[in-house]
């Protein structure tokens, strides 16, 4: 057999098994399912205005890492750049500022998951700008901003499933605005008491932590996206001239429609993991529920070599779903720090002035329970002024 004839047979063995996979229709009930777990929209549609958030210049020698707790030790550094980069864009904050708080009169935040993403990457300046306010003398206004924004990431949470990135960006800003609120308030005097903007802030009844509603929005942005890529293949696969003038193989169309038909159905079927009755029993408990396809389900829907379900099968709902349960966690703690003298709850430890407790892994990077470790309101005060 000469090498052309070898790859020939290979690409027949490839092909008939391609086309040899089941093509499981999507399951209309299942998708049924997933639109009844969807939250009813009340109120007024805020998406516009999430959307149309002003852009701000960005000042990286401003910015602190999203997942620091050290943030305000920065902003102590680089409070003279603050000073200068206030006098010129002062007014730009200030409108970015009411902007963001004007998002939480909105009643829910619906749009087309298969535009692009709202612009949440435009909220974090506001609370880099928060640490500067602090160590600058304005206490209050920079625990007032942190606090709408962690009232805001609970809105999101709550009103927000037009994908899962919505209730991702609600818990990313709970993890990252009660580790700051924690370090203000041990740099303030003990007693000091959070904001009326915080009162809202608080520990989220444990449906409202699961992934199951958001998973309607997720399927339709993905189903769209992959349903124009089909009917693009089948515009490609009727035309005999686009074959003539291009020499590509016709078969090479029916193998992508091929593909994608499959990872349409191997993709709901994932979703709709999150939406098992076991899947929300567990999250009910504060559980972590495994929400990884199992072997056997993408090979009943995939063949080997379908590499859009290999991406597909790449997507971590568990850990998406451990982000959302850490909301909890760190409103647990949160609460405790409001009354520091009474005991701490089951699971957290006071120790050397601090308050440690767990969360689960929710990035790649982590294996394991992560240890959590907040300074108690008061701690820090004498070393910060001593400082200044």
């Amino acid at each position: 057999m000469t090498p052309i004839q070898y790859l020939f047979s290979v690409y027949l063995t490839t092909l008939g098994t391609i086309l040899g996979t089941p093509q499981v229709e999507p399951d209309p009930a299942l998708i049924a399912q997933l639109e009844q777990e969807r939250p009813v929209a009340v109120g007024k549609n805020g998406a516009d205005a999430l959307f149309a958030l002003p852009k701000v210049p960005t000042v990286p020698a401003l910015q602190c890492q999203t997942d620091s707790t050290d943030c305000l030790a920065k902003a102590r550094e680089n409070l003279a750049t603050y000073h200068k980069e206030a006098k010129q864009h002062q007014k730009a904050w200030q409108k970015q500022e009411k902007a963001i708080a004007a998002l939480l009169q909105y009643g829910h935040f619906r749009y087309l998951a298969n535009l692009d993403a709202p612009p949440y990457g435009r909220m974090i300046s506001e609370r880099f700008r928060a640490t500067y306010r602090f160590v600058d003398g304005e206490k209050e206004a920079a625990m007032q901003s942190v606090c709408t924004d962690a009232a805001l990431g609970l809105h999101f949470i709550n009103t927000a499933h037009s994908q899962i990135l919505d209730g991702i960006i609600g818990a990313s800003m709970i993890g990252r605005d009660v580790p700051l609120l924690a370090e203000m308030l041990a740099e303030s005097p003990a007693g000091t008491r959070l904001p009326a903007a915080c009162d809202e802030v608080k520990v989220q009844p444990a449906e409202n932590l699961s992934l199951c509603p958001r998973m309607y929005g997720e399927w339709r942005g993905m189903s769209e996206r992959l349903q124009n890529a089909l009917q693009e293949e089948e515009l490609k696969k009727n035309d005999e001239k686009l074959y003539k003038e291009s020499g590509i193989d016709p078969s090479t169309h029916i193998i992508a429609a091929s593909f994608r038909q499959q990872t349409l159905a191997y993709a709901l079927h994932k979703v709709a993991r999150a939406c098992t009755a076991e899947a929300k029993a567990a999250v009910a408990r504060g559980e972590l529920p495994d929400l990884s396809a199992s072997i056997e389900a993408k090979a009943q829907y995939c063949s080997p070599y379908n590499g859009i379900c290999i991406a597909i099968e790449g997507l971590d709902y568990t850990r998406y779903q451990a982000r959302l349960l850490n909301v909890n966690r760190y409103l647990t703690a949160l609460d405790y720090l409001r009354h520091p003298t009474d005991p701490p709850p089951a699971g957290y430890h006071i120790e050397n002035n601090t308050l440690t407790s767990t969360r689960y892994p929710d990035h790649e990077d982590e294996e394991g329970m992560q240890t959590v470790t907040l300074p108690l309101p008061g701690s820090r005060q004498n070393s910060t002024t001593t400082a200044q």
